[in-house]
Order: C-alpha cells, then structure tokens, then sequence
C-alpha cells in the first residue's frame, strides 16, 4: 500500500510539472492555476498514531538530562530555528561537540536557491562556490580542504549523498534545497556514530515528512538570467500511511552563459502501527546538465573583464540519480528500540572538457589563443563517463538501563556497503564529442564495514558523559582494462588495497538546560581513495590513511530571548594528503605530512522583538569563526593550508508581523586565504596560485503570505552588493562568484 501511494504520488506530479516549462513565467503560472482548480483536498484527517520514546524510571534531574536538558520548552522556539520530530532536532542541545539546526521556518525565511545558503551560517563552515546554482557543493570545516567536501560526511534522510562513500567520498552531486525541511550539523565526538570520511563534520539533510492533513504546495519563481522553476509538493495522512511527494524543475542561463537545467522529484510513505512499528519508504530521482567547466580564467582574462562569460562552453557536467531506502523503527520494549535500514542508488556522472595547454603548440592541434601568455584551447576533447552503484545496510539498538544511580542510553550499531565503480576517459575528436577512444578503463569493488557504540550516561543530574567508539574496515579491488596486442581484447590487470582504523572518543557536559559546559576528545581516520591509492599500473601507490586527534571545549545557554554557544577546537593531523601536481609518480595524490588547525567560533541568537516587547518578532543571528590551519614540519612547515581562510562570519536580522509579512537581511564575509601550500602572494599568469582577497556578500528578502488564501509572494535579492570577487583558483585557474540575482516567487499551499 505505502509504494502505491507513493508511485501514484509521484507520477501524477511528475505528469503535471513537466508540462510546464520553468522558463516560461505565463506557462509555468497556467500549469500552477490549473493544478490548484484539479485539487478537491479532504480535511480533518485522524493523525498516524506515533511512536514515542519510552525510558526506564530514573530520578528526574538525569532523565532530563539524558532527553535533553537544553532543549527548548513548548512555544519558545525563536525565528531561527523550528523543532521537527522532537527529540530528533533537540538531540543537538545535548552534544558533547558544537551543533546547528535549521529548521523549517528559518529556511523558508531566508528563501534559499540553494543549501550552500544555509550551511555557511553554520559556524566552523565554509562553503566555495563552483556553479550558479550550487549544484556541486564544496564544504570545508575548520581549515580543512573544501574541494568536493571530501572530509564531511553528508547524509539525506540517513543515506549518504557521495557518489562513491569509500571509493570517491566527494559531493558530485547535492540535495536540491527544495527537498529540505530541516538540516543538522554535528561536530565533535558525536560524529563517531556516523561514517565514513566524518574528520570533519556530519551533515545531516532531512526531507519533508508527511503531515496529518492532506495538502499541496505548489510554487513557481523566475530571476535574473532566465531563471526559472517550478515545485509542487502533496502530502497527508490516510488512516496509517502518511505521505509525501514532490517534484522539481528549474533552468536558467547562469551567470557567466553557464546555464543549467535539473529535474528532481521524491516520494515518501510511511506507515504506522502500534505494534509492527514504523515503515518508511522513500524513492528519488534527479537529472542535471549544467555548462560547468574546470577552466578558469588566466590572470590576465581576469583582469581584463572578471565578468566575462566561460571560455569553454563546450564543457559541461552531467548527473543522473536514482535512489530507494526502506527504514524500520521498532520499540521492543519501554527501555529498547531497534532501527535498521536499506538503502540502494544508481549514479551516472558525466563530463565533456576541452582540452588546452599553457604553451604554444608548434604543430598547430592547439590553434585557439586566449591568452597569448598562458592559455591555449585545441581541437580536442577529454570525456569522463563514470557510473556508480551503491548498496548498504545497517542497524542500531538502542537500550536504556541504570547503574546504581547512573542511567545508561547504549547505542550499538553496524553498517555495511557495497560500492561499485566503473570509470572510463576518453578522447573525442572534437571540442564537441560525446564519444571518442578509451584512454583508460576500470572497475572498482569496495566492502566497508563498520560497527560502533555510544553509551550516554547521565550520572548526576548534571554530568552527561558519552564514551564512544566506531571502526571502519575497506577491501578494495580495481580491475583495470589495459589493451593487448588486440585493442578488441582488453587484458585485465587487478589490485587490492586494505584499510582500516580505530576511532575512540569521549564526550562530556556539564550544567542545566539554561547552561552547560562542554567538551570532547576522539580520534578521526579517512582512508585514501582507491583512485588515489591503486596507480593505473595495478600497484598500491602506499599512500598513508589521514588520521587525526580532534578536540573542543566549549559553553552555551538560552533564555527566553537568548541563545548562545562558544567553543575552541584543535585539530591536529598525523598526515593530510595534498595535490601531486604536477604529476610525477604513480599517483594523483602525495602524502602532505602533517597539519594543526586551531581555533575558536561562536554563535548567536537574539529574539529582540521578545526582549523589548515589540509588536513583531525582529531576531538577530551572528557566527563568528577563527582558525590557525598551518603545516607541522616538513617542505612547508608554519605555512597555511590552502583554502583556509583566518576569519568567517556572517550576520542576519530577520522579522516577522502578525500580517503576514516576513524578511531577512544576511552579510556574510570572508578573510583572505592562500591558494597553494606555498602560501604565493602575487598571482600567477595561470591564475593557478595567489592570494585570494577578502569578499563582503549580502543577501536581503521578503515574504508576504495572505492566510485565508494561503497564497503568499516573495522577493528575494542575491550578493546585492553586485562585488564580483574570485571564489576559487582550483582545478584550472580563477573562478568568480558575486553577481547580483534577483528571485520573484509565486506559491501557494492549501491549508490556507
């Protein structure tokens, strides 16, 4: 019943939004009216029954403690952030390491294109833009490296969203910000429950659930550059099923003529029994081709106009998804519960670049000149054709006991994944091929396992301490298929990697729900990808795991009308790898050696319309972050990480009236940073390596929503400033972000 419903969910709103063109603001608004006169929506829906957490009998002052003693009481959630599910977003008040929820009212405050919007807000983040729409998210921590966020770990509904999560454990591919209700950020030792690559941080994504009432949403925006889109969204609840399903389209032209177009659609059922607990399936699909490039603009094109469009735009990025997972939630008992899932994606990723070089070519194969000093295009093309499959399963028990007067919340876990890669590169003939002749091709067979264990123990009613421990364990095989005499009869050559390690952890908090003191200790571990670590010729490359000692310590508190939370963090590494460019050796990739990242950040909330009793809710935001990311040793001992930028913050003031009207005005900034390990000053002609410079962006909006109607309208304007600044120096010269876009939005949802 529950993948009935959601299949029919899903192809009718598939039906009805693919009609519609996103960039055709009279069409697109036809299809929405037409979908709004279709709805005959029932009302007054009995809600699912829910499963409730259960604990064993314990003085009061430690079960509070153990269920969250910082969590907020009934109706003093502020405009920042909304609690969804219960205890599932107030777990973050009880971490032992710092943590951020955005919720559902914040983000639809903010009216985000896209979640690196939302994640930069997150103190220790950083975020560095590649496309027009965020499609390919690049999310550092703490001075860690940003490219592909190789060190997050980042998970949608509890699945991971990395093409490849032992293989090639980077974010090709991002969650459109249309699925997100409410996104988590956990640091510290709590990250060891999850895995692998979590050095960093755990980047929790949770999708819409289904509400009690059935109900659409239907929304339709256009922008700047001819942007459009167009989203609708059903959801409710039919005796136990609850569901939801909603698809997306959207296009535009880009900034710089790096257009893009993306389809993206979800269902979710749910069914709910007090006795067989609670079944959750969900499915996915998403589509994009964007003009996306890995040539950047030399120094000298840069200087010449930072605006101008992209100078390969017959290079572009493909990306096709599909994903199903079915979890179970079970309450054994009042004191144990069981939640086991399944999860399985199929992901093709495409690439079509130009090839160039940096030097006049005398035998002409590179005629195109664009910059005479250093940048030549040629006749041909390199094309990359990867496809991946992922399968996992994993379990977690959950048993609540007590020891004398300590109570206990024991979490014991598993996971396995199966992860399958095929990788092919070609050469076309021309600059626009979609074929040409296998330059190299390989298959790769990757079993993690993994199996951790949390006890939370609450043993006063003040002291929380959490030791925990996680161990990941790889097998790795790489076939590669190396031509013979015969082109027609690929010989192939295969070689195995193991890795493995250890992860302990302590976490700590002292204190009440108004204030407590925290802190914690773990050790983090990555092992290098088999891409990096198994060369072409079938040899390990004996590349080193980066491991590393993680630590923090910190304070927060609320009020009323307050929230605040300050911690100090360092990270020190035994070995980071960095780029072997240019190549020499057997692989892409060379042990760095080792690395510290200190620092503190902090955060802030202020309900000022609460504090002075003003007749509309006016709250202040501020995150501030601070980090030392400096090699230990070695070539470049003292010298700073690349892309690790001293200072971040970021402010934002929103304000909501009992009329309906809603805003928020954002400023971000960030501190300069180094582009190589070398820590060069003056550009390069390449524009390879240099200082990038400080950048100020500010993003404002507003929202009007007309409750009888449930019709609202909003308007939104991002980097208002119109500073075009450089973003990015990777993989091949400068990138430029900062342009001003405008955003109109039409929406309308029938709860009224």
């Amino acid at each position: 019943m529950a993948t009935e419903v959601a299949s029919s969910l899903v192809r009718r709103l598939v039906r009805h939004v693919l009609r519609c063109p996103a960039h055709a603001p009279l069409l697109s608004g036809v299809c929405l009216l037409a979908l709004m006169l279709e709805t005959r929506l029932s009302q007054g829906q009995a809600p699912a029954p829910s499963l409730a957490t259960h604990s064993a009998p314990a003085p009061p002052d430690a079960e509070k403690l153990l269920d969250g003693a910082a969590a907020p009481d009934s109706g003093q959630e502020s405009a920042r952030e909304i609690t969804v599910r219960g205890n599932k977003a107030d777990a973050l008040k009880r971490a032992s390491g710092s943590g951020t929820t955005i919720g559902e009212r914040e983000i639809r405050t903010t009216q985000p294109e896209n979640n690196a919007e939302l994640l930069r807000r997150v103190p220790g983040l950083q975020v560095r833009t590649e496309d027009p729409m965020g499609l390919r998210l690049n999310l550092g921590v703490r001075g860690l490296s940003p490219t592909r966020s190789r060190l997050i770990l980042m998970e949608e509904d509890g699945v991971p969203v990395v093409v490849s999560p032992y293989g090639e454990p980077e974010l090709y591919y991002t969650p459109m910000v249309e699925r997100v209700q409410r996104l988590d950020v956990q640091k510290g030792s709590d990250v060891l429950r999850y895995g692998p690559q979590t050095v960093g941080a755990v980047v929790q994504l949770h999708t819409f659930d289904p509400t009690v009432r059935p109900g659409w949403y239907v929304a339709h925006q256009v922008g700047s550059r001819g942007y459009g889109s167009i989203q609708a969204r059903y959801s409710g609840t039919t005796g136990p099923v609850g569901y939801v399903a909603q698809v997306v389209r959207k296009s535009g032209d880009g900034y710089r003529n790096m257009g893009f177009h993306a389809t993206d659609a979800f269902g979710k059922a749910v069914y709910t029994n007090a006795v067989a607990g609670q079944l959750s399936l969900k499915l996915g699909f998403h589509d994009d081709r964007a003009r996306t490039t890995y040539l950047g603009l030399t120094d000298a094109l840069f200087r010449e106009d930072p605006r101008r469009d992209t100078i390969a735009p017959n290079d572009f990025f493909a990306v096709r998804r599909y994903e199903a997972s079915v979890v179970h939630e079970l309450h054994v008992s009042d004191a144990t519960a069981l939640r086991s899932s399944a999860f399985a994606y199929q992901m093709t990723l495409s690439q079509r670049l130009q090839d160039f070089v940096r030097k006049p070519d005398v035998n002409g194969n590179f005629p195109e000149v664009l910059d005479p000093v250093g940048l030549f295009l040629g006749r041909t093309t390199t094309l990359r054709d990867r496809r991946y499959y992922v399968g996992g399963v994993a379990s977690e028990l959950e048993h609540r006991f007590k020891t004398g007067p300590a109570l206990h919340r024991l979490k014991i876990g598993a996971r396995a994944i199966e992860d399958v890669a095929r990788r092919k590169l070609l050469a076309g003939d021309t600059p626009t091929a979609d074929d040409g002749t296998i330059l190299t091709d390989d298959t790769t067979h990757i079993l993690g396992l993994s199996a951790w264990l949390e006890d939370q123990i609450a043993v006063t009613g003040k002291l929380l301490v959490t030791p925990a421990f996680r161990y990941e364990h790889s097998s790795s095989t790489k076939d590669f298929h190396v031509a013979d005499q015969d082109p027609s009869e690929p010989k192939p050559v295969s070689a195995t990697s193991h890795a493995g390690g250890a992860m302990p952890g302590i976490g700590l908090i002292y204190g009440t729900a108004r204030g407590n003191a925290f802190g914690s200790a773990y050790l983090g571990y990555s092992a290098p990808r088999v891409g990096q670590a198994i060369t072409p010729q079938g040899r390990d490359a004996n590349l080193h795991a980066e491991r590393s000692k993680n630590y923090e310590l910190g304070v927060r508190g609320r009020s009323d009308w307050l929230r605040a939370e300050a911690d100090g963090f360092l990270i020190q590494f035994d070995n980071q790898l960095v780029s072997n460019n240019p190549l020499q050796g057997d692989s892409e990739f060379v042990d760095g050696g080792r690395t510290r990242h200190l620092g503190a950040e902090a955060t802030l909330a202020v309900r000022l319309g609460k504090a002075l009793a003003l007749p509309l809710e006016l709250d202040l935001g501020a995150q501030y972050t601070f980090v030392q990311a400096r090699f230990v040793g070695g070539n470049f001992d003292g010298r700073s990480v690349p892309y690790s930028p001293e200072q971040s913050a970021n402010l934002t003031l929103d304000f909501a009236h009992a009329s309906g009207l809603t805003g928020q005005v954002a400023l971000a900034y960030v501190g300069s940073q180094y582009t190589d390990e070398r820590n060069t000053v003056l550009p390069g002609t390449s524009g390879l390596d240099g200082v990038i410079d400080a950048y100020t962006t500010l993003d404002v909006g507003a929202r009007y929503r007309y409750a009888p109607s449930g019709v609202s309208f909003g308007l939104s304007v991002k980097s208002l400033l119109d500073n075009v600044y450089i973003s990015d120096r990777l993989p091949n010269g400068i990138f430029t972000a900062g342009f001003r876009q405008v955003f109109a939005t039409f929406a309308w949802s029938s709860d009224g």
